[in-house]
């Protein structure tokens, strides 16, 4: 009688932790659905960064002030005027990233990439050829914009971008560039993961980056905000 329990008891054991086993399992299956369909409502598909994922930039009528735009240097909307001595398509990265924050902080339409490279021009930000990291501060200073250079750290873009100031951040050859590159931050989750806008590519904009990953390629980098 006692060989029977113990054989009889083991086998209610084993039923329960099969069940448990399985709930868990199930759990486990949800969890990693939600999990999913988290990060995939977060990512912004190419297609919605314009037509077929090509290098056109959030239309000018849907600028407003708290929306960070799209914005490319290759549009061909400006691609093809002056900058740096060469035209915006080639050189106008840093342009472009600080007509991005200047719509995002102000709500202003008056200086997409085409103009805000103008206006650097004119105030020989790019005397050599390429947007010189005073543009970032002096003349982001001279649009009525505040600017701070901060420390290339985790802590230090999680502040500022949990404050809603973007970060500008000077990147050296990597996943954004062979030469020397320019890079909006706009938000961080609590997994480090970061909303990019890239002025040259909707591919690069269309997904989050790991912090580190970006650090790893960060010369310099400065928060702005109103």
């Amino acid at each position: 009688m006692i060989v029977f329990v113990g054989v009889a008891g083991f086998g209610v054991y084993s039923a329960v932790t099969h069940m448990q086993r399985q709930a868990a399992e199930e759990a486990a299956r949800v969890e990693a659905a939600q999990e999913k369909k988290r990060l995939e409502s977060m990512r912004v598909h190419p297609n919605k960064l314009g037509q077929q994922g090509v290098t056109v930039s959030t239309p000018k009528s849907q600028w407003r002030k708290g929306d960070m735009p799209h914005l490319y240097q290759t549009d061909p909307a400006w691609a093809a005027l002056p900058y740096a001595g060469g035209d915006v398509r080639a050189n106008a990265c840093g342009p472009t990233c600080l007509s991005m924050v200047y719509v995002y902080l102000t709500g202003k339409q008056d200086l997409d990439p085409g103009k805000m490279s103008a206006f650097a021009d004119a105030n020989n930000y790019a005397p050599t050829g390429a947007t010189e990291w005073r543009f970032m501060t002096e003349g982001a200073q001279s649009l009525g914009l505040n600017s701070s250079a901060i420390p290339v750290s985790r802590a230090s873009i999680t502040r500022a971008l949990a404050a809603g100031q973007p970060v500008v951040c000077s990147v050296e050859p990597g996943d954004f560039t062979t030469v020397g590159h320019y890079i909006v931050l706009k938000s961080i989750d609590d997994r480090g993961m970061v909303e990019v806008f890239d002025p040259n590519s909707p591919l690069n904009s269309s997904k989050r980056w790991g912090i580190q990953r970006i650090l790893n390629q960060t010369v310099v980098c400065w928060t702005f905000w109103m």
